[in-house]
């Protein structure tokens, strides 16, 4: 996957921004795109739409970001505001590993000058909440 079919680099953000009602998002919310940490960068895309509209499943998956190589965390994430996105670790491949990875992970993206809406960890069974199961918590 290329930029031309819709991979972006991830471009820092302006700075604080202020935190507001958390966001009420639905699984197939149409603009959800997908994360993934990269050795190098970090990158993401839409999950349907464009590009994916050429694949069998209609939706692109994180290998489809990496070209099956590998890379440190993955997940989903929406652009809810000016500089303010919610994301969670919902990747089967690339995901967070532990509720630490998935915080260290939720800050580095807040440490980049955008307001964070995280999803977080489900400590009970073991792997990230995912958009549309819960409100999500805002980083601080």
């Amino acid at each position: 996957m290329t930029s031309a079919d819709g991979l972006e680099q991830w471009r820092d953000g302006t700075g604080e921004v202020a935190e507001g009602e958390p966001p009420m998002l639905m699984k197939n919310h149409p603009k959800l795109r997908l994360w993934v940490v990269r050795a190098e960068d970090v990158v993401h895309a839409p999950e349907c739409g464009g590009f994916a509209d050429t694949l069998n499943g209609k939706e692109i998956k994180h290998s489809n970001l990496t070209g099956a190589r590998p890379a440190h965390c993955g997940g989903q994430l929406v652009f809810v505001e000016n500089d303010a996105v919610a994301l969670d670790g919902g990747s089967g491949r690339y995901g967070p590993r532990s509720k630490e990875e998935m915080t260290a992970v939720a800050r580095a993206f807040k440490n980049s000058g955008y307001g964070v809406w995280s999803y977080g960890w489900d400590d009970e069974n073991a792997w990230p909440f995912r958009i549309g199961s819960r409100l999500p918590q805002w980083v601080k």
